[in-house]
């Protein structure tokens, strides 16, 4: 009897049997992808996960043993999130990984902070030469120091990085209020900042300011380079020790005090810095110099200060006339202006030949009232 095999039935059979393993392996889940079940049991070498018709889960103890927090409050029968990590591995168990699922988790949590913009409060868990290190749902970031408010930004003259680290010291374990700047969860990344809290209020209030404006501040704190003074809730304006007086400044700690109020003039806004000066609101005493002083002219005066540079020196207001002719005194020019003998003029000298308080005799080479410059050369000076 001969046997007759249909063709048509037997292809029809053969695309069902493909479709149905399609539909199956459509169903089942990715490497990586996000599943929820529920602890069947716990115990140190395994956790056991139902996850309903995706079969039986398993989390291997290299997923909480570095951190005994991830299980630390779970039970019988709790939900859980978890992260696929083998489809199905030796033992017929989905491998999964807890620690994934709620970095994930995290990150998604994360990204929503910081789209609705939302003040977080963090604690300060270490210090790094360029800012704090933070930690948000078990992520740590970085608040660089350039994000700081002003109250907490440490007032460092040149960046030295071992006394910025000293001062930031004091804040470990504090509570700071932050924003999100930015984040990326391949790079691990997460940057946030103080500053952002303030920056609409700090942008509405700089524009109360304009250059030139004489305002009244308190001196909230002062350095070797100049004094912080609080010219609104949340800006500082900074006096550098240049703009102090119009002569030379050792020690602003001389001529200000922490919580005095002063009135200094705006001299420069520049991406929300405000610069103050105290001595732009007294005469300048360089004003109409050439019609006081002449180039070629011999003056007396005294080392103010000795620099790498050259010499300050101080000019006598009184004793001064053309060089070869008998001195003459002369009035109006005030004796906070100086000239610089250049280390040139110096050359074949003792270094410890001239200290503050020498007396000079000095020809005046030129004068640049503009920029309250004068460049001098010594007069009847022995080797």
């Amino acid at each position: 009897m001969n046997t007759v095999i249909n063709a048509s039935n037997t292809s029809t059979e053969l695309n069902s049997m493909k479709d149905i393993l399609a539909q199956y392996e459509l169903g089942l889940p990715k490497k990586g992808e996000v599943l929820m079940g529920d602890v069947i049991s716990i115990s140190k070498s395994n956790i056991l996960v139902n996850l309903g018709t995706l079969g039986t889960g398993i989390i291997y103890p290299s997923e909480f043993y570095d951190n005994p927090n991830l299980i630390k409050n779970l039970k019988k029968g709790d939900s859980i999130s978890v992260v696929l990590l083998e489809v199905e591995n030796d033992d017929g168990y989905r491998e999964l990984s807890l620690k994934q699922a709620q970095m994930t988790t995290t990150w998604e949590d994360i990204k929503e902070r910081k789209d609705k913009g939302e003040v977080i409060a963090t604690t300060i868990i270490n210090i790094n030469k360029g800012g704090l290190i933070v930690e948000i749902n078990g992520i740590q970031g970085f608040l660089p120091l350039s994000q700081l408010s002003m109250d907490h930004y440490p007032k460092i003259e040149g960046g030295d990085t071992t006394k910025i680290v000293q001062a930031l010291q004091k804040f470990r374990g504090q509570i700071f209020n932050v924003k999100i700047l930015d984040f990326s969860e391949e790079e691990n990344k997460l940057i946030v900042s103080e500053r952002a809290i303030l920056n609409d209020q700090v942008k509405k209030e700089l524009e109360k300011f304009t250059l030139g404006e004489v305002i009244t501040g308190t001196v909230t704190d002062i350095t070797d380079f100049g004094a912080f003074v609080k010219i609104s809730d949340n800006i500082e304006g900074l006096i550098h020790i240049s703009e102090i007086d119009w002569k030379i400044v050792e020690n602003p700690r001389d001529y200000l005090k922490v919580s005095e109020e002063v009135s200094a003039k705006i001299i420069s806004i520049d991406a929300g810095k405000v610069s103050l000066s105290l001595k732009a609101l007294r005469p300048d005493p360089w004003e109409k110099i050439e019609e006081k002083l002449t180039v070629g002219q011999t003056i007396e005066g005294e080392v103010a200060k000795v620099t790498a540079y050259g010499l300050l020196v101080k000019i006598n207001p009184v004793k001064s006339g053309r060089a070869g002719t008998p001195k003459a005194k002369f009035d109006g020019v005030n004796n906070e202006v100086m000239g610089l003998v250049p280390n040139s003029e110096l050359a074949g000298k003792k270094e410890t030949r001239f200290k503050p308080g020498d007396p000079l005799t000095v020809a005046i080479v030129s004068i640049d009232s503009k920029e309250h410059k004068m460049m001098l050369t010594l007069q009847g000076e022995k080797e």
